[in-house]
């Protein structure tokens, strides 16, 4: 094989084939998450619904949503309802917007690239710094910020986008309303 500046070695053509190869199955070892057009990330966490096991949650994605990736949880007389950690990880942010946006909201660094976010939270019990494990309490849901009534807004982000959320090893239910029973901390 020649190009422009010479012969290429077969010590660089092997290496970079088997880069190529193990970019695409994954390293010996390491999970790969399919990547499904939303972003380059692998090694996504084993995240969970945000709420205690054995609970039924309404999650709703809409199309005009901001951002479009995230999920909307609801159930009946869910305000104050525990929200827990959807995986292991380092509170980055804990934030209060106060009527507008997302209110009271916390962000989770899982590693990796991969952070979650919980927004219109009625109180947060956390703080910035603190590791939390999957499946321990951060808050409770709420009603704050640019909300019109109680639910969760969540948001699981790979390299600082918000991508479709991934409960249970499975890719939640977009466009539309799906009830989900959690499995978190079961």
């Amino acid at each position: 094989m020649a190009h422009q500046f010479g012969p290429v070695p077969r010590k660089w053509f092997a290496a970079t084939l088997m880069v190529s190869v193990l970019g695409v199955v994954g390293a010996p070892g390491v999970a790969a998450e399919p990547w499904d057009g939303d972003s380059h990330t692998r090694a996504a966490p084993p995240f969970q619904l945000p709420f205690p096991c054995g609970q039924d949650w309404v999650g709703a994605t809409y199309t005009d949503h901001n951002p479009p990736n995230s999920v909307d949880f609801n159930r009946a007389d869910d305000l104050g309802d525990p929200v827990l950690a959807a995986a292991a990880g380092t509170v980055s942010r804990v934030e209060n917007e106060g009527d507008t946006s997302y209110g009271r909201w916390i962000e989770i660094d899982h590693g990796q690239g991969w952070t979650t976010r919980y927004a219109h939270l009625s109180r947060q019990t956390v703080s910035e710094g603190d590791e939390v494990a999957g499946g321990g309490r951060i808050g409770d849901l709420g009603n704050t910020g640019g909300s019109t009534g109680p639910h969760l807004h969540f948001e699981q982000r790979a390299n600082g986008a918000a991508v479709k959320a991934r409960f249970d090893g499975k890719q939640a239910h977009y466009w539309g309303k799906k009830t989900y029973t959690s499995r978190s901390a079961c």
